[in-house]
């Protein structure tokens, strides 16, 4: 192992860059910022994959859904994220794992070792989870299930994403049950909850993406 030396995200970018759009493919994924690639191809669906910085000088995979008909919140207010450069995780698969981290606080040669592989692993499981929602498993019904597992709460978006997923899939009390879950977790403005309520019922009633300004 060579000597510590926490390498910047900009140098860690630069090797891990050019080979995640290789294995991506850089004609549909656009790096958006740094350590973060969007597909925007199906959207109003748009596939994300990013890596995350931890504690101890690790970056770990994740990978999943950013929805244009899927609101967020900040500092209560209700907000959207509808374009490449503004594309969030609504649901996202953690990949975590000593098998899929990279370490850069040992210099290049401790990135370097095993990176590859590690990158490969990463974008082949991605893959295998989108390839779900293109086939028996919807994307809708990979986000409700991702809500469902234990822990799930931890994960700020997912219950609002599971709301319009279930809406959209036709199943008015599950939406309605993950939206009062969203609501009571992210403890919006009155005027946002309204809002909330409001975007989730048109997608009840109309059963596509909800046209909302």
């Amino acid at each position: 192992m060579s000597d510590f030396n926490l390498l910047t995200i900009s140098a860690v970018q630069s090797h891990i860059g050019p080979v995640i759009a290789t294995y991506l493919g850089a004609d549909r994924f656009a790096e958006v910022k740094p350590l973060h690639w969007v597909d925007s191809k199906d959207a109003p669906v748009r596939r994300v994959f990013a890596y995350a910085q931890l504690k101890g000088g690790v970056i770990a995979p994740r990978w999943g859904y950013s929805f244009d008909f899927v609101p967020h919140l900040v500092a209560g207010k209700m907000q959207w994220h509808r374009t490449e450069k503004s594309a969030i995780f609504d649901a996202f698969v953690d990949g975590q794992s000593a098998e899929l981290n990279l370490s850069y606080m040992w210099g290049e040669q401790g990135l370097l070792e095993g990176m590859t592989l590690r990158l490969s692993n990463a974008v082949r499981q991605a893959q295998d989870f989108w390839q779900l929602g293109r086939q028996a498993t919807s994307v809708y019904d990979q986000v409700v299930a991702l809500n469902n597992r234990p822990g799930a709460g931890m994960y700020t978006q997912l219950p609002v994403a599971a709301a319009f997923c279930h809406a959209l899939s036709g199943r008015q009390e599950d939406a309605r049950r993950a939206m009062a879950a969203y609501i009571d977790r992210g403890n919006p403005r009155e005027d946002t909850v309204l809002k909330l309520w409001a975007a989730l019922d048109g997608a009840l009633e109309s059963g596509v993406r909800p046209q909302t300004g």
